[in-house]
């Protein structure tokens, strides 16, 4: 038992790892999940990252165990993998993404991934007394020089159009959804209106444009914040007695406030907010990128949101009557054109 649960630390760990270089391997085209990725690139550094990662991670782990003299953690370490792999697919399952991730290419990565480390393990690891590199010997030293400058020069020719552009401003464009992608967001869309619509009317007199920019906030937060995670918000807020953001739309309350009081509370400040903007004729400009502003002022955030009202309004056989927001995206996007 105790070497099943150093496995699953060790898994933990291993899952920390990835995530902590695949934040920091970004902007060189490493792919994260997102609503607003168009297209994979860079497939060698996507390919090394997540497939060889845990396989380096593995070999590390065995030899740090064996320099310790821990070789009772070393039999079965497979289970490493294996736990790393079970926590990624939960981990789907848990942000309510079955239907919009692919499939194909993360059953790619995992059967890579097994089959890689049980060859490494059984022709390998479990026949070498010792991982720790041999420095009288330096012809493996070479081949992985070798191993590097190939990587390096596929990676190169790959990786030319960095994912981070899109929130550069000066060269801000608008890519298409996905397919997949774009079920998520209507299918949300339907199912938050049939729930919030009548609430959501109230408060804004039925202003479409403005509703729009909410359910769009909604789905944005609803990919971020899953229904399992505001149940743990809600439970910790109940323990530490202090302002924890809860809701669909991430209300700070020291109190426990359901998905429908965070959706009142949200759209009331943000229909404020509206109001105000209108109000003034000198703020009507990017009255609703300063509405999303208000929710978040994280430039990253606006966009994506932008970029759900976008395919809502695509949706929408009436598109016309969100001109005024269409005008704010196209601004936004530098696009061309118009509402079909």
């Amino acid at each position: 038992m105790e070497k099943i649960i150093v496995h699953f630390l060790l898994a933990i760990l291993l899952f920390l790892t990835q995530n902590w270089i695949g934040s920091r391997s970004y902007s060189k085209g490493y792919i994260r999940f997102s609503l607003f990725d168009s297209s994979d690139e860079a497939f060698s550094l996507n390919y090394m990252i997540k497939v060889i990662g845990p396989i380096v991670f593995l070999i590390v782990t065995v030899a740090v165990l064996q320099f310790f003299k821990l070789e009772l953690y070393i039999d079965n370490i497979l289970n490493v993998i294996y736990f790393y792999i079970g926590i990624r697919i939960i981990l789907i399952f848990v942000y309510e993404r079955i239907f919009i991730v692919n499939w194909a290419i993360i059953f790619s990565y995992y059967i890579s991934i097994i089959i890689l480390s049980n060859i490494i393990y059984y022709k390998f690891i479990s026949t070498v007394t010792s991982l720790l590199p041999d420095f009288s010997e330096l012809k493996n030293e070479i081949w992985l020089l070798i191993i590097i400058f190939i990587y390096q020069i596929g990676n190169g020719s790959e990786g030319r159009t960095l994912p981070n552009m899109y929130y550069e401003p000066e060269q801000a464009f608008l890519p298409e959804f996905k397919k997949r992608k774009k079920k998520y967001v209507i299918k949300h869309y339907k199912e938050l209106k049939s729930k919030y619509d009548s609430d959501i009317n109230k408060i804004s007199n039925s202003n479409d444009a403005f509703n729009l920019t909410i359910y769009s906030i909604l789905i944005f937060e609803n990919f971020n914040r899953p229904r399992i995670i505001r149940f743990i918000e809600r439970i910790w807020v109940r323990i530490i007695k202090k302002n924890v953001t809860q809701g669909i739309m991430q209300k700070s309350s020291k109190t426990v406030i359901s998905d429908l009081e965070s959706v009142k509370l949200g759209t009331e400040l943000l229909f404020e907010k509206y109001s105000k903007l209108r109000e003034s004729k000198s703020n009507n400009y990017s009255v609703y990128r300063r509405i999303i502003k208000k929710q978040c002022p994280d430039k990253k955030y606006i966009r994506q949101v932008l970029f759900i009202s976008k395919a809502l309004i695509d949706y929408d056989s009436n598109g016309e009557k969100y001109s005024d927001i269409f005008d704010e995206i196209k601004s936004e996007f530098s696009l061309y054109d118009i509402i079909d």
